[in-house]
């Protein structure tokens, strides 16, 4: 299950921080994303297991390290959908919503 704090924006941010590092050098242990990142012990954690329960991130035992590792986007439309969600912020953190605006000749009667 993935912690409470998956949906906040400070959340998104950290496993955005992770995903970046992990990008430039990947295997790292939590110990290392935590001196690269400047997050605490604690965030690095609890983001790390809801990257690797969601799919995005793999961890493996290398000489009786746990490293992480990014899973590469091929796997399912899943896994690339919330790598987009999670890199969005990054590649333009300026993105605004504009409302869908109906053209009344776009309406049609019933």
């Amino acid at each position: 299950m993935l912690s409470i704090y998956e949906q906040t924006k400070q959340g998104r941010g950290t496993r955005s921080r992770i995903l970046a590092i992990l990008n430039e050098t990947d295997g790292l242990t939590r110990n290392e994303l935590v001196k690269r990142s400047r997050l605490t012990y604690e965030q690095v954690r609890r983001q790390t297991r809801n990257l690797h329960i969601a799919g995005v991130i793999e961890s493996r035992l290398v000489e009786g390290e746990r490293r992480y590792y990014l899973k590469k986007p091929s796997a399912s439309p899943v896994l690339v959908g919330f790598l987009l969600l999670a890199w969005l912020p990054i590649l333009h953190p300026t993105i605004e919503i504009e409302p869908i605006k109906i053209s009344p000749y776009d309406q049609r009667d019933s």
